[in-house]
């Protein structure tokens, strides 16, 4: 029997819809209507789940969820509609009223609700299952709570070596002491995070933007100055791939430093190999130049 569902929870059908381009994409011709009747529902996921909105930003999604329902209905003439297709035409109202949707979404429900299910199966026990939940969660909050300190730093690293700025790449010793005149050595790290978020040499960040489209640049290293962290990066060139919805990236030999305050975007991308192209697939919509931009999640380096 054929079954009208591809199955599986949210996440996981998020996670396909953000990565079947770059899995598919290059076996689909360009003018195929199912194809951008798929593309439209991923423009229309990534703007829903984005947690910063503009007037621009909601006029966009829009746009997208008419393009939708308009290409649905013309590729697929007998699909009948269903109540979440007239659903999703009240969200950018509802963006409006209040704010990003997914700060108000079921997610984190079922992401606590994972803890339960965890115990059970762990526990094998359902003699009073309830009270064995209740008294789990208390000693987990207990555990946390304990764990917790106001004076934690928001910059942690797991090891530092300490080297001389005068074996450094030239042009970021210039950086360096255009900063720091008086600074001789430097603290190098191959794993830090600020206010949670993991940095490691071989990830991607977005540095700034030209002409409406973000820069993008592989960290080489980690620096440690005054217990701020900054990045030496190898600058790319992007260009945007609207068959994959995606930025196709190419190496640069441009080395800088780039201080972790300056990034246009604070999350770092992990990298993967496919095909020969690198690229780029996109979840966060974030405001660059006046432009719409969506970036971050997925970096795509293609081995021929």
């Amino acid at each position: 029997m054929l079954k009208k569902s591809i199955g599986g929870n949210a996440h996981e059908n998020w996670s396909l819809l953000r990565l079947l381009p770059l899995l598919v994409g290059q076996l689909v011709p360009p003018d195929e209507p199912a194809w951008q009747v798929i593309l439209d529902l991923k423009d229309i996921v990534e703007l829903v789940v984005a947690p910063v909105h503009t007037t621009q930003s909601i006029a966009f999604l829009e746009a997208r969820i008419c393009d939708h329902r308009y290409r649905l209905q013309e590729v697929f003439p007998g699909l009948k509609l269903l109540p979440k297709h007239h659903f999703v035409e009240h969200y950018p109202q509802m963006i409006r009223f209040f704010g990003p949707l997914v700060g108000l979404w079921t997610m984190r429900f079922e992401a606590k609700h994972s803890f339960f299910k965890q115990v059970v199966r762990h526990t094998r026990c359902f003699k009073n299952i309830l009270l064995s939940l209740a008294v789990k969660h208390q000693f987990m909050m207990a555990y946390h709570l304990a764990s917790t300190t106001t004076e934690t730093s928001s910059l942690t690293v797991s090891a530092v070596s300490t080297v001389s700025v005068d074996i450094l790449h030239q042009d970021v010793q210039k950086v360096l002491q255009l900063k720091y005149p008086d600074i001789t050595h430097i603290q190098l790290t191959k794993n830090a995070s600020v206010n949670g978020v993991n940095y490691r040499e071989g990830m991607v960040v977005v540095h700034g933007s030209a002409g409406g489209l973000p820069e993008f640049a592989e960290v080489i290293q980690m620096v440690v100055v005054e217990k701020s962290l900054s990045f030496i990066v190898k600058e790319l060139g992007a260009w945007y791939r609207e068959h994959f919805r995606a930025f196709e990236l190419c190496p640069t030999s441009l080395v800088s430093l780039i201080q972790h305050g300056a990034l246009l975007d604070q999350y770092p991308m992990a990298d993967y190999m496919i095909g020969g192209r690198q690229m780029v697939t996109l979840k966060r919509f974030i405001q660059i130049q006046g432009c719409i931009m969506v970036v971050c999640v997925v970096f795509i380096r293609c081995m021929s």
